[in-house]
Order: C-alpha cells, then structure tokens, then sequence
C-alpha cells in the first residue's frame, strides 16, 4: 500500500520536475489533435487539459474497436471512484497513466482487490462495492485482454503490463473524446 501510495507520488513528481522534452523526435495529428512524442511519452491537451500517455492514439485505434470502452462513459458522473489492485501484480504503469490523466473524473482513492500482504492500510474495494454514486475500477494482468463494464465498474485485464497499460490508455483517449 504504501509502496504504490510512494509510486504515484513520486511518478508524479518525476514527470512534474523533469518537465516536457525539449527535443520532440515526433508529432502527429490523430482527428485534427495535435500529439507530440516526447521522452515521458505522447503529449497533447486536450478539453483543456494537458495529458501524458505512455501510447500514442494512432497505436490504439484497433484497440478501441475491440472493446466496449463506450460501454464506461458514465464514469465522469459519480461521485467518487476507487482503483483497485492486488500488490503482488506489475500494473503500476496502467494505473499510473490512468491516475494522471484522470482530470475529468471524479476523486480517485486506491484500494485492494482482495485481503493480501501490503493491502493492510487500503480499503478492499470490487465490484460488488461499486454503487450508482460509487465506481469502482479494477487492474489485473490475466488472459484473455478484456474491458468489462460492469454497472459502475470496469476491470481491466491484459496478460502483461504492457497491454494493460494500453487498455488504460484507450479508455482515456475515450473518455476525452480521442475515440468515438
């Protein structure tokens, strides 16, 4: 707990104090929004807000189309949302893009999937917690891929970190419009 709590805290401040790249080795344009490459990842602003996604959105148009990420669009109206994990599984870098880039959402807490050692001090949040006012949003490394909506919960399954952190980073794109 404290170890993911010391995680965000300190990727935050890495990307707030090492600030944008000052060399962009490229840019795009994906629907008349401009994204620039930097070191940290694909820059943009969008609605208002700049966002920093370890993936770019010309690399996860399919992805879109193959889940139901429309399906979680309802996010943006609760009241609050949990993340929840379990510790002993890599998704730090899922969480972490979609953390940062939460800005149209509701307050985030952090929260335990299940009862294990290092979830001591976090609430054990699932999807039998998540109430109309209340999301609940779930990160596990698993096969197959999926996105699951399910009332107000998502769960997120990728069997790497790497997937997954692309499935948080389509679901993003979607909540600001990116994708239809």
């Amino acid at each position: 707990p404290l170890f993911l709590g010391g995680l965000m805290v300190l990727s935050t401040f890495a990307i707030i104090f090492s600030g944008p790249s000052q060399t962009s080795s490229s840019s795009s344009t994906y629907k008349d929004i401009s994204f620039r490459l930097t070191a940290q990842g694909w820059e943009s602003t969008l609605q208002g807000q700049s966002i920093l996604l370890r993936h770019g959105p010309e690399e996860l148009a399919s992805l879109f189309s193959q889940h139901s990420f429309l399906a979680a669009a309802s996010f943006p109206t609760l009241q609050k949302i949990y993340v929840s994990t379990l510790p002993d599984e890599p998704v730090q870098e899922a969480v972490r893009d979609f953390y940062l880039n939460s800005y149209l959402l509701p307050p985030i807490s952090f929260s335990c999937a299940a009862d294990a050692p290092g979830c001591e001090s976090l609430p054990l949040k699932t999807c039998r917690d998540a109430t109309a006012a209340m999301g609940v949003v779930l990160f596990r490394i698993g096969d197959p891929s999926s996105f699951a909506v399910e009332g107000s919960c998502v769960t997120l399954t990728a069997p790497t970190s790497s997937a997954l952190t692309q499935l948080a980073d389509t679901w993003v794109y979607t909540l600001y419009g990116v994708f239809p």
